[in-house]
Protein backbone atom coordinates (compact mmCIF):
# COMPACT_ATOMS: atom_id res chain seq x y z
CA UNK A 1 0.00 0.00 0.00
CA UNK A 2 1.36 3.13 -1.22
CA UNK A 3 2.05 6.28 0.78
CA UNK A 4 -0.81 8.05 -0.98
CA UNK A 5 -2.89 5.11 0.46
CA UNK A 6 -2.34 6.03 3.90
CA UNK A 7 -2.98 9.45 3.06
CA UNK A 8 -6.43 8.26 1.62
CA UNK A 9 -7.33 6.05 4.20
CA UNK A 10 -6.68 9.01 6.31
CA UNK A 11 -8.93 11.56 4.68
CA UNK A 12 -11.44 8.84 4.31
CA UNK A 13 -11.83 8.56 7.90
CA UNK A 14 -11.46 12.22 8.64
CA UNK A 15 -14.28 13.14 6.25
CA UNK A 16 -16.69 10.24 8.40
CA UNK A 17 -16.20 11.05 11.89
CA UNK A 18 -16.07 14.80 11.22
CA UNK A 19 -19.82 13.79 9.50
CA UNK A 20 -20.12 11.82 13.03
CA UNK A 21 -19.31 15.14 14.62
CA UNK A 22 -21.99 17.38 12.54
CA UNK A 23 -24.52 14.94 13.14
CA UNK A 24 -23.61 15.09 17.23
CA UNK A 25 -24.13 18.98 17.06
CA UNK A 26 -26.84 18.85 14.66
CA UNK A 27 -28.85 16.54 17.14
CA UNK A 28 -28.10 18.78 19.97
CA UNK A 29 -29.12 21.99 18.66
CA UNK A 30 -32.91 20.06 17.95
CA UNK A 31 -33.02 18.92 20.94
CA UNK A 32 -35.98 21.01 21.76
CA UNK A 33 -37.47 20.78 18.62
CA UNK A 34 -41.16 19.43 18.76
CA UNK A 35 -41.37 15.88 16.40
CA UNK A 36 -37.46 15.85 16.01
CA UNK A 37 -35.66 12.62 15.23
CA UNK A 38 -32.51 11.86 16.58
CA UNK A 39 -30.20 11.31 13.20
CA UNK A 40 -27.54 8.38 13.60
CA UNK A 41 -24.69 7.80 11.44
CA UNK A 42 -23.86 4.41 9.92
CA UNK A 43 -20.17 3.92 8.45
CA UNK A 44 -18.89 1.22 6.04
CA UNK A 45 -15.96 0.51 4.73
CA UNK A 46 -15.64 1.66 1.13
CA UNK A 47 -16.16 -0.64 -1.91
CA UNK A 48 -13.22 -1.24 -3.65
CA UNK A 49 -14.16 0.47 -6.58
CA UNK A 50 -14.80 3.58 -4.60
CA UNK A 51 -11.32 3.49 -2.92
CA UNK A 52 -8.74 5.87 -4.35
CA UNK A 53 -6.10 4.74 -6.91
CA UNK A 54 -8.06 1.06 -7.10
CA UNK A 55 -6.65 -0.51 -3.63
CA UNK A 56 -9.29 -2.59 -1.92
CA UNK A 57 -10.63 -2.51 1.16
CA UNK A 58 -9.39 1.27 1.72
CA UNK A 59 -10.91 4.06 3.72
CA UNK A 60 -14.02 4.17 5.68
CA UNK A 61 -17.36 6.24 4.33
CA UNK A 62 -20.62 7.18 5.51
CA UNK A 63 -23.50 4.95 4.53
CA UNK A 64 -26.32 6.78 5.43
CA UNK A 65 -27.31 9.35 8.14
CA UNK A 66 -30.79 8.13 9.24
CA UNK A 67 -33.66 9.14 11.75
CA UNK A 68 -34.17 6.63 14.34
CA UNK A 69 -37.95 6.03 13.91
CA UNK A 70 -40.16 2.90 15.56
CA UNK A 71 -43.05 2.25 12.68
CA UNK A 72 -44.94 0.71 15.36
CA UNK A 73 -44.90 3.05 18.20
CA UNK A 74 -45.41 5.78 15.50
CA UNK A 75 -48.58 3.48 14.34
CA UNK A 76 -49.67 2.62 18.21
CA UNK A 77 -49.31 6.61 19.14
CA UNK A 78 -51.72 7.68 16.52
CA UNK A 79 -54.53 5.42 17.24
CA UNK A 80 -54.34 6.28 20.79
CA UNK A 81 -54.34 9.99 19.52
CA UNK A 82 -57.41 9.44 17.80
CA UNK A 83 -59.35 8.08 20.94
CA UNK A 84 -57.92 11.16 22.54
CA UNK A 85 -58.89 13.52 19.88
CA UNK A 86 -62.34 12.12 20.04
CA UNK A 87 -62.43 12.08 23.96
CA UNK A 88 -60.98 15.76 24.58
CA UNK A 89 -63.53 17.31 22.12
CA UNK A 90 -66.55 15.71 23.92
CA UNK A 91 -65.27 16.78 27.34
CA UNK A 92 -64.70 20.27 25.98
CA UNK A 93 -68.17 20.08 24.36
CA UNK A 94 -70.00 18.92 27.62
CA UNK A 95 -67.80 21.00 29.87
CA UNK A 96 -69.12 24.12 28.03
CA UNK A 97 -72.88 22.95 29.32
CA UNK A 98 -71.75 23.21 32.88
CA UNK A 99 -73.02 27.11 33.70
CA UNK A 100 -76.56 25.77 32.65
CA UNK A 101 -76.68 22.88 34.96
CA UNK A 102 -77.00 25.02 38.08
CA UNK A 103 -78.44 28.42 39.39
CA UNK A 104 -77.86 30.41 42.59
CA UNK A 105 -81.07 28.73 44.16
CA UNK A 106 -80.63 25.40 42.69
CA UNK A 107 -80.74 23.39 39.65
CA UNK A 108 -81.25 24.81 36.31
CA UNK A 109 -84.67 23.11 36.14
CA UNK A 110 -85.46 21.16 39.55
CA UNK A 111 -85.09 24.73 41.44
CA UNK A 112 -87.90 26.85 39.33
CA UNK A 113 -90.12 23.52 38.64
CA UNK A 114 -90.11 23.21 42.77
CA UNK A 115 -91.14 26.94 43.27
CA UNK A 116 -93.59 26.95 40.90
CA UNK A 117 -95.36 23.60 42.87
CA UNK A 118 -94.72 25.67 46.27
CA UNK A 119 -96.24 28.78 44.88
CA UNK A 120 -99.45 26.77 44.18
CA UNK A 121 -99.54 25.57 47.23
CA UNK A 122 -99.03 28.65 49.39
CA UNK A 123 -101.86 29.68 46.92
CA UNK A 124 -104.31 27.09 47.92
CA UNK A 125 -103.82 28.66 52.07
CA UNK A 126 -105.64 32.18 50.61
CA UNK A 127 -106.87 31.29 47.34
CA UNK A 128 -108.42 34.82 46.98
CA UNK A 129 -104.98 36.93 47.80
CA UNK A 130 -103.66 39.08 44.40
CA UNK A 131 -100.25 38.92 45.74
CA UNK A 132 -100.21 35.08 45.81
CA UNK A 133 -101.66 35.07 42.38
CA UNK A 134 -98.68 37.09 41.11
CA UNK A 135 -96.53 34.64 42.97
CA UNK A 136 -97.85 32.06 40.91
CA UNK A 137 -97.63 33.69 37.75
CA UNK A 138 -94.12 34.28 38.27
CA UNK A 139 -93.56 31.19 39.25
CA UNK A 140 -94.69 29.56 36.00
CA UNK A 141 -92.96 32.47 34.03
CA UNK A 142 -89.44 31.83 35.84
CA UNK A 143 -89.82 28.07 34.42
CA UNK A 144 -90.84 29.01 31.23
CA UNK A 145 -87.87 30.84 31.12
CA UNK A 146 -85.44 28.25 32.95
CA UNK A 147 -86.41 25.86 30.16
CA UNK A 148 -86.43 28.35 27.58
CA UNK A 149 -82.22 28.92 28.37
CA UNK A 150 -81.63 25.76 28.86
CA UNK A 151 -83.00 24.63 25.35
CA UNK A 152 -81.33 27.63 24.33
CA UNK A 153 -77.66 26.56 25.88
CA UNK A 154 -78.14 23.46 24.31
CA UNK A 155 -78.88 25.19 21.00
CA UNK A 156 -75.49 27.18 21.46
CA UNK A 157 -73.49 24.08 22.35
CA UNK A 158 -74.55 22.46 19.00
CA UNK A 159 -73.54 25.47 16.75
CA UNK A 160 -70.21 25.85 18.59
CA UNK A 161 -69.52 22.08 17.63
CA UNK A 162 -70.58 22.81 14.05
CA UNK A 163 -68.33 25.74 14.19
CA UNK A 164 -65.26 23.73 15.32
CA UNK A 165 -66.45 21.01 12.97
CA UNK A 166 -65.54 23.51 10.05
CA UNK A 167 -62.54 23.96 11.51
CA UNK A 168 -61.07 20.92 11.72
CA UNK A 169 -62.20 19.60 8.67
CA UNK A 170 -60.47 22.77 6.94
CA UNK A 171 -57.28 21.91 8.79
CA UNK A 172 -57.48 18.60 7.78
CA UNK A 173 -57.90 19.33 4.27
CA UNK A 174 -54.30 21.54 5.04
CA UNK A 175 -52.77 18.92 6.16
CA UNK A 176 -53.18 16.48 3.37
CA UNK A 177 -52.44 18.98 0.78
CA UNK A 178 -49.34 19.58 2.59
CA UNK A 179 -48.60 15.51 3.00
CA UNK A 180 -49.41 15.30 -0.80
CA UNK A 181 -46.62 18.02 -1.79
CA UNK A 182 -44.01 16.16 0.51
CA UNK A 183 -44.78 13.19 -1.63
CA UNK A 184 -43.78 14.84 -4.44
CA UNK A 185 -40.52 16.43 -3.19
CA UNK A 186 -39.52 13.15 -1.15
CA UNK A 187 -38.46 11.08 -4.07
CA UNK A 188 -36.56 13.44 -5.88
CA UNK A 189 -34.35 14.55 -3.00
CA UNK A 190 -33.77 11.23 -1.98
CA UNK A 191 -32.47 10.19 -5.29
CA UNK A 192 -29.38 11.21 -4.53
CA UNK A 193 -28.96 9.08 -2.21
CA UNK A 194 -29.22 10.97 1.43
CA UNK A 195 -32.57 10.37 3.24
CA UNK A 196 -34.64 13.74 3.47
CA UNK A 197 -35.07 13.73 7.44
CA UNK A 198 -36.09 16.88 7.70
CA UNK A 199 -38.62 16.41 5.54
CA UNK A 200 -39.77 13.11 6.97
CA UNK A 201 -39.95 14.54 10.62
CA UNK A 202 -42.32 17.03 9.26
CA UNK A 203 -44.40 15.01 7.66
CA UNK A 204 -44.38 12.37 11.19
CA UNK A 205 -45.35 15.82 12.92
CA UNK A 206 -48.27 16.12 10.22
CA UNK A 207 -49.68 12.71 10.51
CA UNK A 208 -49.78 13.47 14.42
CA UNK A 209 -51.58 15.83 14.12
CA UNK A 210 -54.05 14.58 11.76
CA UNK A 211 -54.01 11.21 13.42
CA UNK A 212 -55.96 13.72 16.16
CA UNK A 213 -57.87 15.16 14.18
CA UNK A 214 -59.56 11.81 12.88
CA UNK A 215 -59.65 8.40 12.51
CA UNK A 216 -56.80 7.59 9.61
CA UNK A 217 -54.60 4.83 8.47
CA UNK A 218 -51.46 5.22 7.02
CA UNK A 219 -49.74 3.12 4.16
CA UNK A 220 -46.42 3.53 3.01
CA UNK A 221 -45.59 2.51 -0.70
CA UNK A 222 -42.16 1.18 -2.22
CA UNK A 223 -40.94 4.66 -2.53
CA UNK A 224 -41.55 5.88 1.01
CA UNK A 225 -44.41 7.80 0.59
CA UNK A 226 -47.51 7.97 3.03
CA UNK A 227 -51.07 7.46 1.47
CA UNK A 228 -53.74 8.16 3.48
CA UNK A 229 -56.89 6.61 4.43
CA UNK A 230 -60.02 7.18 6.70
CA UNK A 231 -60.12 4.08 9.66
CA UNK A 232 -63.71 4.18 9.34
CA UNK A 233 -64.20 4.08 5.80
CA UNK A 234 -61.25 3.41 3.79
CA UNK A 235 -61.90 6.78 1.68
CA UNK A 236 -58.48 7.99 0.70
CA UNK A 237 -57.07 11.64 1.72
CA UNK A 238 -54.19 11.42 0.14
CA UNK A 239 -52.73 8.91 -2.48
CA UNK A 240 -49.32 9.69 -3.88
CA UNK A 241 -49.22 12.87 -4.93
CA UNK A 242 -52.71 13.55 -4.93
CA UNK A 243 -54.88 14.96 -1.97
CA UNK A 244 -58.83 14.39 -1.70
CA UNK A 245 -60.14 17.25 0.65
CA UNK A 246 -62.93 16.36 2.60
CA UNK A 247 -65.92 18.65 1.40
CA UNK A 248 -68.68 20.62 3.90
CA UNK A 249 -72.58 21.26 3.38
CA UNK A 250 -74.96 22.55 5.34
CA UNK A 251 -77.78 20.79 6.13
CA UNK A 252 -81.77 21.78 6.71
CA UNK A 253 -80.35 22.86 10.58
CA UNK A 254 -77.74 24.77 8.51
CA UNK A 255 -75.41 21.92 10.75
CA UNK A 256 -72.34 21.37 8.25
CA UNK A 257 -72.50 17.84 6.52
CA UNK A 258 -69.04 15.96 6.28
CA UNK A 259 -68.63 14.76 2.42
CA UNK A 260 -66.18 12.71 0.59
CA UNK A 261 -65.62 12.11 -3.31
CA UNK A 262 -65.79 8.47 -4.24
CA UNK A 263 -65.86 7.19 -7.67
CA UNK A 264 -67.14 10.93 -8.86
CA UNK A 265 -70.43 10.33 -6.41
CA UNK A 266 -70.14 12.86 -3.15
CA UNK A 267 -70.83 10.58 -0.28
CA UNK A 268 -71.92 11.76 3.06
CA UNK A 269 -69.72 10.36 6.12
CA UNK A 270 -70.95 12.52 8.62
CA UNK A 271 -73.34 9.79 10.56
CA UNK A 272 -70.38 7.31 10.00
CA UNK A 273 -66.85 9.52 11.80
CA UNK A 274 -65.94 8.78 15.31
CA UNK A 275 -62.81 9.06 15.51
CA UNK A 276 -60.25 11.89 16.75
CA UNK A 277 -61.26 15.47 17.03
CA UNK A 278 -63.46 15.70 14.38
CA UNK A 279 -65.31 12.41 14.98
CA UNK A 280 -66.19 13.48 18.55
CA UNK A 281 -67.42 17.03 17.63
CA UNK A 282 -69.73 14.88 15.26
CA UNK A 283 -70.79 12.63 17.93
CA UNK A 284 -71.44 15.06 20.25
CA UNK A 285 -73.09 17.71 18.00
CA UNK A 286 -75.84 15.06 16.25
CA UNK A 287 -75.89 12.43 18.91
CA UNK A 288 -75.31 13.85 22.90
CA UNK A 289 -76.66 17.20 22.11
CA UNK A 290 -79.68 15.97 20.23
CA UNK A 291 -80.23 13.43 22.69
CA UNK A 292 -80.14 15.78 25.47
CA UNK A 293 -82.44 18.68 23.51
CA UNK A 294 -85.25 15.72 22.89
CA UNK A 295 -85.51 14.55 26.07
CA UNK A 296 -85.91 18.61 26.76
CA UNK A 297 -89.03 18.61 24.96
CA UNK A 298 -90.47 15.77 25.92
CA UNK A 299 -90.05 17.58 29.59
CA UNK A 300 -91.60 20.86 28.27
CA UNK A 301 -94.79 18.78 26.80
CA UNK A 302 -95.46 17.17 30.30
CA UNK A 303 -95.13 20.73 31.73
CA UNK A 304 -97.56 22.22 29.26
CA UNK A 305 -99.84 19.39 28.92
CA UNK A 306 -99.89 18.38 32.92
CA UNK A 307 -100.13 21.98 33.98
CA UNK A 308 -102.57 23.00 31.23
CA UNK A 309 -105.23 19.85 32.18
CA UNK A 310 -105.15 21.16 35.47
CA UNK A 311 -105.39 24.68 35.03
CA UNK A 312 -108.65 24.45 32.91
CA UNK A 313 -110.36 22.28 35.08
CA UNK A 314 -110.66 24.63 37.67
CA UNK A 315 -112.06 28.13 37.72
CA UNK A 316 -111.15 31.39 38.14
CA UNK A 317 -111.95 34.75 40.53
CA UNK A 318 -114.66 35.54 38.11
CA UNK A 319 -116.22 32.11 37.62
CA UNK A 320 -114.65 31.75 34.47
CA UNK A 321 -113.52 28.11 33.29
CA UNK A 322 -109.50 28.30 33.43
CA UNK A 323 -107.77 28.98 30.70
CA UNK A 324 -103.95 27.28 29.15
CA UNK A 325 -101.62 28.19 31.70
CA UNK A 326 -98.33 27.65 28.68
CA UNK A 327 -98.19 28.34 25.47
CA UNK A 328 -97.75 26.68 22.96
CA UNK A 329 -101.06 24.70 23.18
CA UNK A 330 -100.96 22.04 22.49
CA UNK A 331 -97.05 21.56 22.35
CA UNK A 332 -95.23 22.01 19.18
CA UNK A 333 -92.11 20.12 17.46
CA UNK A 334 -89.36 22.47 19.72
CA UNK A 335 -91.92 23.13 22.76
CA UNK A 336 -88.80 23.37 25.12
CA UNK A 337 -87.56 27.21 22.88
CA UNK A 338 -91.27 28.26 22.79
CA UNK A 339 -92.93 27.38 26.14
CA UNK A 340 -94.18 30.73 27.91
CA UNK A 341 -96.99 31.69 30.65
CA UNK A 342 -100.59 32.70 28.48
CA UNK A 343 -100.32 36.09 28.38
CA UNK A 344 -104.43 35.98 29.11
CA UNK A 345 -103.20 34.47 32.33
CA UNK A 346 -99.77 36.45 33.09
CA UNK A 347 -101.20 40.05 32.32
CA UNK A 348 -104.58 39.33 35.15
CA UNK A 349 -103.55 37.37 38.29
CA UNK A 350 -107.77 37.35 38.81
CA UNK A 351 -107.42 34.49 35.85
CA UNK A 352 -105.56 32.08 37.65
CA UNK A 353 -107.71 29.23 38.41
CA UNK A 354 -107.62 28.31 41.94
CA UNK A 355 -111.34 26.95 42.46
CA UNK A 356 -112.64 23.66 41.60
CA UNK A 357 -115.91 25.34 41.43
CA UNK A 358 -117.50 28.34 39.67
CA UNK A 359 -118.23 31.16 42.04
CA UNK A 360 -116.49 29.97 44.68
CA UNK A 361 -113.68 32.36 45.64
CA UNK A 362 -112.42 30.99 48.25
CA UNK A 363 -112.01 27.54 46.94
CA UNK A 364 -108.74 25.97 46.97
CA UNK A 365 -109.09 22.75 45.43
CA UNK A 366 -107.45 23.32 41.90
CA UNK A 367 -104.85 24.80 43.63
CA UNK A 368 -104.28 21.97 45.66
CA UNK A 369 -104.51 19.56 42.40
CA UNK A 370 -102.29 22.05 40.93
CA UNK A 371 -99.82 21.63 43.63
CA UNK A 372 -100.45 18.07 43.38
CA UNK A 373 -98.98 17.76 40.37
CA UNK A 374 -95.46 16.81 41.78
CA UNK A 375 -96.52 13.54 42.21
CA UNK A 376 -97.91 13.18 39.03
CA UNK A 377 -96.44 10.61 36.44
CA UNK A 378 -97.01 12.36 32.98
CA UNK A 379 -97.12 9.05 30.43
CA UNK A 380 -93.93 11.04 28.07
CA UNK A 381 -91.76 10.78 31.30
CA UNK A 382 -91.45 6.80 31.75
CA UNK A 383 -93.24 7.10 34.65
CA UNK A 384 -90.97 9.27 36.30
CA UNK A 385 -92.44 12.52 38.06
CA UNK A 386 -91.66 15.95 36.65
CA UNK A 387 -88.88 16.60 39.20
CA UNK A 388 -87.44 13.07 38.59
CA UNK A 389 -87.47 14.03 35.02
CA UNK A 390 -85.92 17.23 35.21
CA UNK A 391 -83.50 15.96 37.87
CA UNK A 392 -82.84 12.50 35.51
CA UNK A 393 -81.64 14.92 32.71
CA UNK A 394 -79.66 17.39 34.32
CA UNK A 395 -78.04 14.68 36.36
CA UNK A 396 -77.41 13.26 33.12
CA UNK A 397 -75.55 15.37 31.26
CA UNK A 398 -73.37 15.88 34.76
CA UNK A 399 -73.02 12.27 34.64
CA UNK A 400 -71.61 12.14 31.12
CA UNK A 401 -69.88 15.30 31.26
CA UNK A 402 -67.79 13.45 34.10
CA UNK A 403 -66.99 10.25 32.18
CA UNK A 404 -66.01 11.82 28.93
CA UNK A 405 -63.45 13.50 30.70
CA UNK A 406 -62.29 10.15 32.42
CA UNK A 407 -62.37 8.57 29.43
CA UNK A 408 -60.03 11.70 27.93
CA UNK A 409 -57.71 11.29 30.98
CA UNK A 410 -56.91 7.50 30.59
CA UNK A 411 -56.09 8.14 26.41
CA UNK A 412 -54.25 10.72 27.76
CA UNK A 413 -52.25 8.85 30.15
CA UNK A 414 -51.90 6.28 27.63
CA UNK A 415 -50.80 8.36 24.44
CA UNK A 416 -48.16 10.30 27.30
CA UNK A 417 -46.57 6.37 27.62
CA UNK A 418 -46.61 5.84 23.90
CA UNK A 419 -44.96 9.04 23.58
CA UNK A 420 -42.44 7.86 26.47
CA UNK A 421 -41.53 5.15 24.69
CA UNK A 422 -41.68 7.01 21.30
CA UNK A 423 -39.04 9.63 23.02
CA UNK A 424 -36.86 7.11 23.86
CA UNK A 425 -36.25 6.05 20.68
CA UNK A 426 -35.98 8.88 18.56
CA UNK A 427 -35.88 11.89 21.00
CA UNK A 428 -32.65 13.52 21.42
CA UNK A 429 -30.68 12.82 25.07
CA UNK A 430 -27.97 15.05 25.68
CA UNK A 431 -25.54 12.93 27.67
CA UNK A 432 -25.64 10.43 25.20
CA UNK A 433 -25.22 12.83 22.10
CA UNK A 434 -22.58 14.84 24.39
CA UNK A 435 -20.79 10.78 24.99
CA UNK A 436 -21.23 10.48 20.85
CA UNK A 437 -19.40 13.64 20.54
CA UNK A 438 -16.04 12.36 22.57
CA UNK A 439 -16.29 9.57 20.07
CA UNK A 440 -16.14 10.97 17.11
CA UNK A 441 -14.08 13.93 18.32
CA UNK A 442 -11.33 11.28 19.88
CA UNK A 443 -11.69 9.26 16.62
CA UNK A 444 -11.21 12.10 14.39
CA UNK A 445 -8.02 13.23 16.72
CA UNK A 446 -6.92 10.22 15.75
CA UNK A 447 -6.85 9.95 12.24
CA UNK A 448 -5.62 13.46 12.15
CA UNK A 449 -2.50 11.69 14.33
CA UNK A 450 -2.52 9.04 11.94
CA UNK A 451 -2.23 11.16 8.76
CA UNK A 452 0.52 13.26 10.70
CA UNK A 453 2.35 10.03 11.09
CA UNK A 454 2.27 9.30 7.53
CA UNK A 455 3.06 12.33 6.42
CA UNK A 456 6.47 12.18 8.89
CA UNK A 457 7.10 8.81 7.56
CA UNK A 458 6.81 10.16 3.94
CA UNK A 459 8.64 13.17 4.46
CA UNK A 460 11.78 10.77 5.71
CA UNK A 461 11.70 8.36 3.26
CA UNK A 462 12.01 11.36 0.53
CA UNK A 463 14.56 12.85 2.33
CA UNK A 464 16.87 9.45 2.53
CA UNK A 465 15.84 8.91 -1.05
CA UNK A 466 17.71 12.52 -2.03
Amino acid sequence: MSAFSHLWLGVTALRAFRRGMDTAGYNVANANTPGFSRRRVELAPLEPSAAAYNVPGLGVGVAAVRRDRDPFLDFATRREMSRLGGDAARTEVLTALEPALTAVDGSALTGPLGDLFDAFEALAVQPDDPALRRDAIAAAENLAAAIRRFDARLAEARRAADSRVADAVDRINEITRRLAQINAQQPVIEAGGPEASDLRDERDRLLDELSHLAGVQVVYDERGRANVFLQATGDALVTGTTDMPLRLSPDGEGMQRVYVSRGGERVDLTGVLRLGKLGGLLAARDETLVAYRDRLDAFATAVIEEFNAAHRAGFDLDGQPGLALFLPDPPGARPAAAIEVNTSVADDPRRVAAASAAGEPGNNENALALAGLRESTPAGLGGQTLLEAASALVGEIGRDAATADLSRQASASIVSSFESRRQEVSGVSLDEEAANLARWEQSFQAAARFMKVVNDVTEVALQILR
